[in-house]
């Protein structure tokens, strides 16, 4: 077992989830790792939109690039949270997005994490009938789709 795995399961020990199933898949280019807890006890690791589990990504992606030259970056996933979530905010950007060219005004969408924000603008950059921008700071900053404005020309 490697220092860093070592560390993750004394980590979640703490946690109360000495019983969780860890899958650590490492590449040059990133490391994934998923960590399949019971279901009724992901809210605690995941929090409310995956706030929990962004910054324990971040804690332990310093911790696997302690003392590394080169920096690798680390995705964690729980209980396959990140795959569903991803769905659910592709359904959010399309609704939103249709409703914006059906109204032709902007539609501003609830208040969204940096990563989700990325997914949603990714999500629609080939739409060739919406554009996405996002406005504000911090806790604030949101993501808007407003309807592509059509030239006559």
């Amino acid at each position: 077992m490697s220092d860093f795995e070592t560390v993750l399961h004394n980590l979640l020990k703490l946690l109360t989830f000495s019983d969780a199933q860890v899958s650590l898949t490492e590449s040059a280019e990133e490391v994934n790792l998923i960590i399949t807890v019971p279901e009724d006890a992901t809210g605690m690791l995941i929090g409310f939109h995956g706030e929990k589990l962004d910054a324990l990504q971040l804690i332990l992606t310093l911790v696997y690039n302690r003392g590394r030259e080169d920096f690798i970056p680390l995705r964690l996933d729980i209980n396959d949270y990140r795959q569903r979530r991803s769905v659910t905010l592709n359904e959010l950007a399309d609704k939103a997005a249709s409703q914006a060219v059906e109204s032709g005004r902007e539609i501003i969408l609830p208040p969204l994490s940096p990563s989700e924000r990325r997914l949603v603008h990714l999500h629609l950059a080939d739409r060739s009938d919406v554009d996405t921008y996002s406005e504000g700071e911090g806790r604030t900053r949101r993501l808007i789709i407003r309807p592509q404005v059509k030239t006559g020309l």
